[in-house]
Parts: C-alpha cells; sequence; structure tokens
C-alpha cells in the first residue's frame, strides 16, 4: 500500500513539474478582509502543495469579494493544475476584466494562452 501512495504522489508531483505554471497572486492593500484572509490561506495551501485545499480557500475569497482580478486568477491558475480548461478560462476572463492594471495577470503566458485559444 506504501508503495502505491508513492508511486502515485511521484507521478503526482512529474505531472504538475511539466504543466506550465505560474504562482499564485497576493492581493492588493484595501482588499476587502474576508477575502484577503482566504486568499492567504489559499497561498498556504499552494506552497505546502495541497492545491485542493487552495482552490477551496480562493473560491471562498471570491466569494467574499467577486470583483478582485488577483482572486480569479489565482482560482484559473489552480483549475490549469486540475485540467479543468473551460473553467480555468472563464476565470483568467474573469482575471483580466477585473485585473485593475496589474501588469502581472494581464501579461501572465498562461492567461494569454487560454485566451488566445479559438
Amino acid at each position: 500500500m506504501k508503495k502505491i501512495i508513492l508511486i502515485l504522489a511521484l507521478v503526482l508531483t512529474l505531472t504538475n513539474c511539466s504543466r506550465d505554471s505560474e504562482p499564485p497572486l497576493t492581493l492588493p492593500p484595501g482588499a476587502e478582509p474576508s477575502a484577503k484572509i482566504h486568499n492567504d490561506r489559499g497561498l498556504s495551501h499552494y506552497e505546502k502543495g495541497r492545491y485542493f485545499d487552495a482552490l477551496l480557500e480562493f473560491t471562498q475569497a471570491s466569494v467574499a469579494d467577486n470583483s478582485t482580478g488577483e482572486i480569479h486568477f489565482n482560482i484559473a491558475l489552480m483549475l490549469h493544475q486540475r485540467s479543468e480548461e473551460k473553467r480555468a478560462k472563464e476565470r483568467f476572463e474573469l482575471a483580466r476584466k477585473f485585473a485593475n492594471g496589474n501588469k502581472t495577470i494581464l501579461e501572465s503566458g498562461l492567461l494569454k494562452k487560454y485566451l488566445n485559444r479559438e
């Protein structure tokens, strides 16, 4: 059983390493406090490799504040890692819409990749 878990962990790690990735973003100063708390928790989960938990926290941040581009960008990154391309594209569109001039979002290679598809 331990061997199966180890092999599965290795495969998931290699799969994630081969995907083009970008780090999730912090929220801008003055962000809605509850959204900031959930986003920060999401960042912590992300750093520990707990991507599903990060997705849950970023989604909660979105519930608290649905008009912040960084939150939509972070959700899009997690959906991209889960190969949920249609949902990731929708969130990248929202990230661009609410980017508020954030160059990290607007110049993101992943965002451009998703939004330049036909």
